[in-house]
């Protein structure tokens, strides 16, 4: 008795061996079931049939091994594939490397270990439901067409996902375009002095000491300060104003586990590049030490 066809396109890479894994569990249990493979061009139909003469429980029971098998793989194994495709479809104004870095981050997002524990396990829990309910008054399955024609709101969540994606690579594009325009001004100016100590005080403000571990002129400052007379500017835009209005030859940063904003560091890390040093352990950190 033929009771299940599944079919696969080749391009969605199905796990067959996962398939026949799964139904010999069934086979332990009792439940004979041969399962073979035709061939229609680019589609691979998957035939289960069941040797004996199967009570209602055991179809339903292997209704739910389908079910399972079938949301686990379009939950975890094919929601890539469908976010490339929709990457491609609404994005296609990007140029392929970028819509590969959209990728990367919209894959990321998918294979967060939170959303691993949320979104994927309520809807690989919503997926499992309808699969199921599929099977009571259908025996062939599909897959790429009841995903594109069942799951629209599945499709739909990884859209917003998408989009997601987008925005953060919109967002990493601005910042590497602003570094760049950094740089830029750091080669234009000259260095006003070689070495430039920041030392990161218990609050998270930044303290600018001079080679000989003397705070620095004031001038300079008050230099940034008549480039940037907003009031509101934050600490972290006045050092970077600081440091490329001073462009130091070499910038050593000192008690670096104080800061509060770890990215400031990093943005001085990438304008800067070997110019800048971590210090773990020295006579100015020593001093600031005892002091406190």
């Amino acid at each position: 008795m033929q009771l299940i066809s599944i079919a696969f396109s080749d391009k969605l890479n199905f796990d067959f061996d996962n398939l026949k894994y799964k139904l010999k569990n069934l086979n332990d249990e009792g439940i004979k079931i041969v399962l073979n493979r035709d061939d229609c061009g680019n589609i691979a139909v998957y035939n289960l049939k069941i040797e004996n003469n199967p009570t209602f429980k055991d179809i339903n029971k292997i209704r739910k091994y389908v079910a399972e098998m079938l949301s686990d793989f379009i939950v975890n194994k094919i929601d890539k594939k469908i976010m490339k495709k929709l990457i491609n479809k609404y994005y296609y104004y990007f140029n392929e490397s970028e819509k590969q870095e959209i990728q990367k981050i919209a894959d990321g997002i998918l294979d967060d270990e939170v959303n691993k524990e949320t979104f994927k396990l309520i809807k690989k829990e919503q997926v499992f439901k309808l699969i199921e309910d599929f099977l009571q008054e259908n025996n062939i399955i599909d897959i790429e067409g009841f995903v594109n024609f069942r799951l629209r709101d599945f499709i739909g969540e990884l859209s917003e996902i998408a989009d997601r994606a987008v925005d953060e690579f919109m967002m990493q594009k601005e910042y590497n375009e602003f570094i760049g325009l950094l740089r830029y001004f750091v080669e234009l100016q000259d260095s006003k002095i070689d070495t430039l100590n920041i030392v990161i005080e218990k609050n998270g403000e930044f303290r600018l000491y001079d080679e000989y571990n003397k705070p620095i002129d004031n001038d300079i400052e008050n230099e940034v300060s008549i480039e940037f007379p907003d009031k509101g500017i934050s600490d972290e835009d006045f050092l970077i104003s600081t440091l490329i209005t001073i462009a130091p030859k070499k910038i050593y940063i000192h008690s670096i586990n104080n800061v509060k904003n770890k990215e400031i560091i990093e943005t001085i890390k990438k304008v800067f590049n070997e110019r800048v040093e971590i210090c773990y352990g020295c006579e100015l950190c020593m001093n600031k030490k005892c002091k406190e």
